[in-house]
């Protein structure tokens, strides 16, 4: 594989891999750690829409593209089966990806089931009345989603093992306001099928911050905040240069309840700065219902 051919898969597998947290819904929502009675269910339905025309880093090139159009499912119970209170859950992710890396002249393709997800929170504190919240997301992603080793920037899948965790602190400040701090540290395993080659990453660790404030009793407002750093490549064992990923994110969101058991999200959030990563704009529609 030439280098100008190889730098355009490592890019694309980037890219693909930044995006997998949003795919498989562990990126978060304002009041996500908002607790509910043992014995509830609930369904969530994500389509995020992801768009960019522009890479910064090494390669740098306005004519470029992502594109990425998903759907993924979640389903969780709120469970005393812990010791305290936990949500065992799983997620199933939907993508289609149109992806032009640096420097290449043709876009590639890829649709397909991708890497599913299981786990839970366990929740530290858990105080409805004050609205304080604490707990400790993880999420076990399963290689089992739809992958081509010859196509690994548009596939769907990951062909790897990966663990998101995330610590949540939640705490409402009066009777509208309510801001949360998240802690996240994403690991992977290999992938031994990537073009031939073995690619492995380094974790990438993320902050998410929100601050949301009760419109009215069934409608929120949120801001948010999300700072990336990590996820160096290596190929072969070799440390690939340009790879070490930062970027910030800033967003707004709106959820309202239609009624006592389902709810609708917006969101936009957007890149404000970035290196070795596609600047991107993502549009998100939730919709959550209770069993």
């Amino acid at each position: 594989m030439r280098r100008t051919s190889l730098f355009q898969s490592l890019v694309a597998a980037f890219a693909l891999a930044g995006l997998g947290a949003q795919l498989q819904a562990a990126d978060l929502n304002a009041r996500d750690f908002f607790s509910a009675p043992v014995g509830t269910s609930l369904g969530v339905g994500y389509l995020p829409l992801t768009r960019s025309n522009a890479y910064h880093g090494a390669g740098s090139d306005q004519n470029t593209q992502l594109e990425v159009n998903a759907f993924a499912y979640r389903q969780l119970w709120f469970s005393d089966l812990c010791g305290l209170l936990c949500t065992p859950q799983f997620i199933v992710p939907y993508a289609d990806v149109a992806i032009r890396s640096p420097g290449a002249l043709t876009t590639e393709r890829g649709r397909g089931v991708g890497d599913p997800q299981v786990g839970g929170t366990l929740f530290f504190i858990n105080d409805p009345e004050q609205r304080i919240y604490s707990g400790l997301l993880a999420l076990l992603t399963l290689p089992l989603g739809e992958y081509d080793g010859e196509r690994a920037g548009a596939s769907p899948g990951a062909n790897r093992w990966a663990l998101h965790l995330n610590y949540n602190y939640t705490r409402g400040l009066g009777k509208r306001w309510v801001l949360e701090a998240n802690v996240e540290a994403q690991l992977y395993a290999k992938n031994d099928d990537f073009y031939g080659q073995t690619l492995t990453q380094a974790p990438l660790y993320r902050l998410q911050a929100f601050a949301s404030y009760d419109l009215s009793a069934t409608t929120y407002g949120g801001l948010r905040l999300i700072h990336a750093d990590g996820g160096e490549l290596h190929l072969g064992g070799r440390t690939q240069d340009d790879t070490h990923q930062r970027y910030t994110q800033v967003g707004f969101e709106i959820g309202h309840w239609l009624d006592k058991r389902n709810q609708v999200l917006l969101g936009l959030t957007r890149n404000v700065a970035t290196t070795n990563a596609f600047a991107r704009d993502d549009l998100l529609l939730r919709f959550v219902h209770v069993f």
